[in-house]
């Protein structure tokens, strides 16, 4: 069966995106503040940065939103000990890199002293914004060279200068900064809200487009499960489990409304909804179909009762179940699965 995702968004992930548009903000302010807080996620991040650099400076303090003389505002700084400036950090969720923005931040880091042009980003973004990084500064005349690649991570040195360009996923950054902190501390805390908030984050944005993702096969896939939806309930209304056969639909799915009928004939007298849900899916299971009462009545709250063995759960005040599809097989016997798990629903509902 599928494995639920669970959501981790915790409490910042649910306040921030509702409090402020300015999401990437509130992000680096928080950063700063838990770098700030913690020794022990600071030496984490310079070990992430002094990877093959000579003279790498240990940061001490960072600050966020240092408004330079052109006018520019890196969203973090980091100092050394002797006040220099070591680290401009740009946090990125969804927003565009903006025009001459790696080239003109990199411009403000002294050449002759070693430093850090930091990109935090999506992991799923760090493949296309590499691209635009590294294009950005051949057009500014900062050449690249000694390019290396990792999981999450992006670097490279700059021609005629002793600081270096980098790009890290969040996943990472977190990673790094959670193992070097106690499981119990303030700082690791606080560092499971942030990741909550980049998760929220990463999970609700846009993602840029494969070419793969407009193939003929995705619109033909999406054609069929709406034909699962739609044979299912025919074939439970002709053998007399369903009555009813309404459509609706709404901006995230399409689906039919219909009764359990029992075979003594009893029915509930509540209806329920079959059909897509492109929101749980990509955010609590994978399947793309969910059944899930129009009203939760205490009947219906018997699907939570794990003895049972279902995948019910209750989701923003809602109760729905994932209908899960049988893979790597002809679409009969998809059929006829769907069909046994509303018939075990139904059975389980009618008593």
């Amino acid at each position: 069966m599928n494995r639920l995702m669970e959501s981790k968004a915790g409490l910042l992930g649910h306040l921030v995106p509702r409090l402020t548009p300015r999401v990437e903000d509130a992000a680096t302010i928080g950063l700063a503040f838990v770098l700030n807080a913690s020794e022990d996620c600071r030496r984490a991040l310079d070990g992430l940065l002094s990877h093959d650099l000579s003279g790498h400076r240990p940061i001490k303090l960072f600050a966020s939103q240092v408004t330079h003389e052109d006018g520019s505002r890196p969203d973090m700084v980091g100092y050394d000990s002797a006040g220099r400036k070591r680290l401009l950090v740009e946090v990125k969720f969804w927003a565009p890199l903006l025009e001459g923005q790696a080239s003109g931040y990199f411009g403000q880091l002294d050449e002759s002293e070693p430093g850090n042009l930091l990109f935090v980003v999506p992991a799923s973004r760090i493949e296309t914004l590499w691209t635009e990084i590294r294009q950005q500064m051949q057009s500014g005349g900062h050449a690249v060279e000694s390019e290396m690649k990792s999981d999450r991570l992006r670097c490279a040195g700059v021609d005629g200068s002793a600081s270096r360009l980098t790009l890290l996923g969040w996943s990472l950054l977190f990673d790094r900064l959670q193992a070097a902190e106690p499981a119990g501390s303030q700082a690791a805390c606080d560092l499971r809200q942030l990741r909550g908030l980049a998760e929220q984050q990463d999970s609700e944005a846009f993602v840029p487009i494969r070419p793969e993702e407009f193939s003929p096969s995705v619109a033909r896939r999406l054609r069929s499960i709406n034909r699962l939806v739609d044979d299912v309930v025919s074939r439970g209304a002709s053998e007399g489990w369903i009555e009813g056969k309404k459509h609706a639909s709404a901006r995230w799915g399409n689906w039919r409304i219909f009764r359990f009928v029992h075979e003594s004939g009893d029915r509930l007298s509540g209806e329920f909804c079959l059909g897509t849900n492109t929101y749980r899916w990509a955010t609590r299971c994978n399947t793309p179909l969910w059944l899930w009462p129009t009203e939760t009545d205490e009947s219906a709250r018997r699907l939570l009762d794990e003895s049972y063995g279902l995948q019910a759960f209750e989701d923003r005040r809602a109760l729905v179940v994932p209908i899960t599809l049988k893979s790597g097989t002809a679409y009969e016997e998809v059929l006829d699965d769907m069909e046994e798990q509303l018939r075990t629903i139904a059975e389980i509902l009618l008593g």
